[in-house]
């Protein structure tokens, strides 16, 4: 058998301290090895080792170490100096110090050893940091050796999942996948018709025939080309992205950023396993917010921005209001649903997302309106305002589908749209309250004002308990009709495309169906409240309806009622429904809410006839509308690998 020839290696160590304790920018730290490596190799430009080297551009190797300081550099330099190892230290002008090191092509495994041998010397003298290597290969993806991998197939992709665990899979999170390969679907053929529409009005008006014709092409363009990017910020494996690549038509190109080089690594050998061109699935080794800070200001804004953090958001949803292109799609994740539904530490999510939570009747909901509502303030900053189009609260997280556009008018309108929450600490009953107010002048024209208020008294008019405060949030519509009726009609037809088709026509379905009132009831804290036994919620449903409000279930909480029926025509429904069904009041304490709501009378005559709006579409088609726990031990998995690091910390 023939022998394995090694591949020849450069290795450049850089300061750990230049960016860490000087302060120098990431750009500048990373040209002091483009200069010490650019040097060794025209030093050695007639070394056979470095022809070589340079003869293969497309695979060339080099391994990057970091070294604490000054001192622990020279020691190095001495090291390979004794070991005739050839190298070119960098010195920077004018500050006249050295920064970094990189040796000339090597073959032989003996200068690794040396360094490696040398770092531990120096890491017992304390001199030096020792590290293990990061390995910043420009080489082509070697051949895989699959024995290695444990094989994950979702959708049309199939990625290798390393038995080693250097990134993590969860299945659970394939709805969220699917969700958002069908909310990008439902939008680009959304963005792509808008964009041609308005090519065809100009192409109406244009008169010479140089103009026709550009138009024409523009619009040849736009009905056929692949035509929009994808920012996955966050790629871990690359999953999310091969997935996006595989299943969206008219893609352009995805890129696949993550900061960890384990991540890097996991990204190319999936896209190379699936047959995939990193032209079409392009790896990013980088920080999140940089990449995305990069492209403010240009033309080449990100079309789709994708977020699907472990935790929050909030972090990257600065950069992400102004890298995405005009019209453009924001999908946004946040796992942190304990901190954000409020059952622990409000103070935690008023620091990340600027409101305060209410935990009790609708958590879910003010959780989803909480992130829209910080998602508008960050974008109101730069002259711009989102459109939700859907806004899902799935199992351990949500998920909100936005559009982000540029205009100063609509702007001013977003006072109007947040809204300050009272939920009573009694009986649970709840109101919002706007901070703007829009009015119209006499010449069309609108005013902009404070609102007045408050929406409720001191004490809830209900039960005479105290209100607990939430928000602001966002207290306009979560979801919009159109977009929501186009992506379930998307999944019904693609319905084999989609592993977790059934649920998602089910979430849909209840999506489609809720009424635009914020927030909802919960038939277990109405009976509760009462200690009455529990009214069958379809006659709930039409008593409402009989009285002549909207109402609807919702699809972030099970056994839910949101309805624009006010409070207390919810209570007088309740109440009638214990006239029919008492409740021992011995066993009802003194100063419960329930013995203040009970010693009313109904005012509003309550109908319990069955209404024919009271079963919904998805509950006659017995949908899929709520999930069940889908595996044992289900929910988020711990964090993969170590923390991740911002850009300065690739060289430690």
């Amino acid at each position: 058998m023939a022998a394995v020839v090694e591949p020849l290696t450069m290795f450049i160590v850089v300061r750990k301290d230049l960016a860490k304790k000087l302060q120098w920018p990431t750009g500048s730290v990373m040209s002091q090895a483009c200069h010490a490596a650019t040097a060794i190799l025209h030093i050695t430009r007639e070394d056979e080792n470095t022809k070589e080297y340079l003869s293969d551009l497309d695979n060339m190797h080099k391994v990057v170490l970091e070294t604490k300081n000054e001192g622990s550099l020279e020691k190095l330099a001495a090291i390979l100096t004794e070991h005739q190892v050839p190298y070119k230290k960098w010195i920077e002008q004018p500050e006249n110090i050295p920064t970094a090191l990189a040796t000339a092509p090597l073959r032989s495994r003996s200068p690794e050893l040396y360094m490696k041998r040398s770092f531990v010397r120096l890491f017992r003298s304390n001199s030096i940091q020792y590290n293990t290597a990061k390995i910043m290969s420009t080489a082509a993806t070697p051949e895989i050796d699959i024995t290695q991998y444990n094989t994950v197939t979702e959708g049309k992709a199939t990625i290798l999942f390393p038995k080693k665990n250097e990134v993590f899979y969860n299945p659970v999170q394939q709805f969220n996948r699917d969700m958002s390969i069908a909310a990008i679907r439902t939008w680009s053929e959304i963005y792509n018709q808008e964009k041609a529409e308005r090519i065809e009005k100009r192409l109406a008006k244009a008169k010479d025939e140089e103009s026709i014709e550009k138009l024409q092409k523009s619009l040849d363009s736009v009905k056929t080309s692949n035509n929009f990017v994808i920012l996955e910020a966050l790629a871990a494996s690359g999953l999310r992205s091969v997935r996006y690549a595989k299943e969206i038509p008219r893609l352009k190109q995805v890129v696949c950023n993550d900061i960890e080089l384990d991540a890097m690594e996991a990204i190319k050998r999936n896209v190379k396993y699936n047959g995939l061109t990193e032209e079409l699935v392009k790896p990013n080794h980088g920080d999140a917010m940089r990449v995305m800070y990069d492209c403010v200001g240009t033309d080449n804004k990100f079309d789709v921005i994708d977020l699907d953090p472990y935790g929050s958001a909030a972090p990257f949803v600065d950069g992400a209001v102004q890298a995405v292109a005009e019209g453009g799609l924001l999908c946004v994740t946040c796992t942190d649903l304990a901190i954000l539904a409020g059952s622990m530490h409000p103070e935690t999510c008023f620091g990340k997302y600027g409101g305060m939570p209410l935990k009790n009747m609708f958590p879910h909901e003010m959780a989803l309106r909480l992130v829209l509502q910080m998602l508008q303030t960050s974008a109101g900053r730069y002259k711009r305002h989102i459109v939700p189009l859907a806004s899902c609260s799935i199992d351990f997280y949500l998920r909100v589908f936005v559009r982000v556009y540029t205009s100063p008018k609509e702007v001013k309108k977003s006072a109007s749209k947040m809204a300050i929450v009272y939920e009573c600490s009694g009986c649970h009953a709840f109101s919002t309250q706007s901070l703007g107010k829009i009015s119209v002048k006499d010449n069309g024209g609108e005013k902009h004002t404070p609102a007045t208020g408050p929406s409720v008294n001191s004490l809830c008019e209900n039960c005479n308990s105290t209100h607990h405060i939430g928000g602001p949030a966002w207290g306009d519509k979560i979801h919009d009709d159109e977009f929501v009726a186009k992506m379930l009609q998307h999944v019904k037809d693609n319905e084999s495309s989609y592993g977790t088709a059934k649920r998602m026509i089910g979430m849909l379905s209840v999506i489609k169906e809720e009424i635009h009132v914020p927030f909802y009831w919960t038939l277990a804290r109405l009976c509760g409240t009462l200690h009455c036994n529990s009214i069958p919620i379809l006659d709930l449903f039409s008593a409402i309806l009989n009285a002549g409000y909207q109402v609807s279930a919702a699809h972030a909480g099970k056994q839910s009622i949101k309805t624009d029926a006010p409070p207390p025509v919810v209570w007088d429904i309740m109440r009638a429904w214990v006239k029919k069904n008492p409740v021992v009041m011995n066993n009802i304490p003194e100063n419960s809410p329930a013995r203040t709501l009970l010693a009313k009378e109904p005012t509003i005559t309550v109908d319990f006839t069955r209404h024919p709006k009271a079963v919904s579409e998805s509950r006659s088609e017995h949908l899929v509308r709520y999930q069940v726990n889908p595996t044992a031990n289900w929910g988020p998995k711990a964090r993969a690998g170590q923390k991740r690091k911002t850009d300065e910390q690739v060289f430690e």
